[in-house]
């Protein structure tokens, strides 16, 4: 079980094939509540096959602990950032999904010279009324142990060994309060990337499409792209997966080294 110390978090990380000539590794950054081996467990080996692949638990998600009991954007996209320095590259691609996504944007945002291309799925770049009204409810760890127990016993048995087994109720309650608060990017904001990026959205995602997340990022990025795939909810490279990956490989070898 590699691990390695980013940040004073211990960082448990999987690789997937080995380094090919010319090309920047791949990072995959999974979703809140879960971990790397949960959301992306079918798309890794995929990936594998054209480029090395690091698939890392977030801080506080799966193996990786939260010495400071802590979750935010920033901090998880400092830890990327580190986490590729770490490994000894200068550039990853860098895909994440849901508030992995988030990560993957704000890590595009604040450390844009390790970024070769950054691909945000089920992400928003700002916060909207429709998620300060839906994430408290959804996040309510009472209401999920009453009315969702699969997800409670789900994020204990990923997250319990290493960080506790009441600690769900935290997480929940710490991505919550991240979700309603972060990030904050405007279109100046937007408007100063520089690197390339795909922006991927189900078109019945029902956390992202309501506000038109994707489209604001992608109309806001300077010669950004978007996929937003029909009768498709919120894990695209689940649900679309074969397209997905035909998508995401066309588009990182358009924008290789």
């Amino acid at each position: 079980m590699p691990t390695i110390t980013i940040n004073d978090a211990r960082i448990f990380y999987e690789t997937f094939g080995d380094d090919k000539p010319n090309r920047a590794p791949v990072l995959l950054i999974h979703g809140s509540t879960i971990d790397g081996p949960t959301d992306w467990c079918d798309i890794a080996p995929e990936l594998a096959k054209h480029y090395k692949v690091f698939v890392p638990d977030c801080r506080g998600h799966g193996h990786s602990n939260n010495p400071n009991m802590t979750y935010s954007f920033k901090e998880l996209a400092d830890d990327a950032a580190a986490f590729i320095r770490a490994m000894g590259y200068e550039r990853m691609h860098v895909i994440g999904h849901s508030n992995g996504g988030n990560v993957a944007l704000v890590t595009l945002m604040e450390h844009p010279d390790l970024i070769q291309t950054c691909i945000p799925q089920a992400a928003n770049a700002y916060v909207t009324q429709y998620l300060i009204e839906r994430e408290p409810v959804v996040f309510d760890p009472d209401r999920v142990a009453s009315e969702v127990p699969e997800w409670m016993d789900e994020m204990i048995m990923l997250h319990g060994e290493v960080n506790g087994q009441d600690y769900w109720r935290d997480l929940l309650q710490m991505t919550m309060k991240e979700i309603i608060a972060e990030p904050n990017y405007t279109p100046a904001d937007l408007a100063r990337v520089k690197k390339p990026v795909l922006v991927i959205m189900g078109a019945e995602d029902t956390v992202n499409a309501p506000d038109r997340h994707a489209q604001y990022i992608a109309e806001n990025i300077p010669n950004a792209e978007m996929w937003i795939p029909e009768k498709t909810e919120h894990n695209v490279h689940k649900d679309r997966r074969e397209e997905w990956l035909v998508k995401v490989l066309d588009f990182m070898e358009r924008h290789g080294e």
